[in-house]
């Protein structure tokens, strides 16, 4: 979909991309524009050599983004590898990370392309149990992922922690979502001076959050890839707002119902106790 963030992406740049960075003679042969998502510009590429993989370009700088959505080329290549060195998961394969904004305006990256489709446009044609097979497959990936566990709390953007604690780093996160909407005069339908009472006053629930914990944050159908035959899991993406905290704040499990295969394929039941589900409000 257009987004004001999205670089173009024109194929004699795409060419030149693969000209600096591939074997003499490998060129391009197909390029297909990948619509999806609304802040990096992304293509999926072919090339002579019959490599497939995908081109995903970070916005140019002058474009206001939030504040926590500086850096997030970096957290999402710098996570990636992590993923792949320290788990199982099905994560793409960096091929090029490029920083030096001599053949794109912006900063990008090349990954590995992965078989299958996003579980979010295939999920009408799999029967209920099927689909209970794949949350159960991604509950197990969540769990492995969160057993790598960090050095401090916060977004994985972010070169300084936000605070020493879940508690003091998700107040802080809060408020840098609620200064951004004032920067940019958001009608939240509240004044936003109720705000951060509102969300104080529930604050000590995550206290007991005392291990930064690799979650993905943005788990949720559209960034999992599915083989429809074989009903597998074949590849996890979209990992730019990765950050160190509770496994709790996971997309899926905000999505999902609490019977469904995700918590069973975790394989603890995260939401068991009225403190857990209090965390999670």
């Amino acid at each position: 979909m257009d987004s004001h963030s999205k670089i173009p992406l024109p194929v004699d740049q795409v060419e030149r991309i693969i000209a600096a960075h591939f074997t003499h003679g490998v060129r391009l042969t197909e390029f297909e524009e990948l619509r999806d998502g609304m802040f990096n510009a992304a293509a999926r590429l072919e090339l002579s050599d019959g490599r497939k993989m995908v081109l995903k370009a970070a916005p140019p700088l002058d474009v206001r983004v939030m504040r926590y959505e500086d850096n997030l080329m970096r957290a999402e290549v710098e996570s990636m590898r992590l993923v792949r060195s320290k788990t199982s998961l099905p994560v793409p394969d960096i091929l090029v990370y490029d920083t030096t904004r001599t053949l794109l305006p912006s900063d990008f990256f090349l990954m590995s392309y992965l078989p299958g489709a996003p579980f979010n446009k295939i999920r009408a044609q799999m029967s209920q149990e099927d689909q209970r097979v794949i949350e159960n497959q991604v509950g197990r990936m969540a769990r492995e992922m969160n057993q790598i566990t960090g050095p401090r709390f916060g977004y994985w953007s972010m070169a300084q922690p936000a605070g020493t604690t879940w508690r003091e780093t998700f107040d802080q996160m809060v408020q840098g979502v609620l200064q951004d909407g004032l920067d940019m005069h958001v009608d939240l339908g509240r004044p936003y001076e109720q705000i951060p009472g509102l969300i104080r006053r529930n604050l000590d629930a995550l206290d007991e959050v005392d291990m930064p914990r690799l979650v993905h944050w943005d788990l949720w159908d559209g960034n999992i890839f599915v083989d429809l035959e074989t009903v597998q899991v074949t590849g996890l993406i979209d990992f730019e707002r990765v950050l160190w905290g509770d496994p709790i704040s996971e997309a899926f499990l905000m999505l999902q119902p609490a019977e469904s295969g995700f918590v069973e394929g975790y394989g603890e039941d995260l939401l068991g106790s009225p403190t857990r589900r209090r965390r999670r409000r």
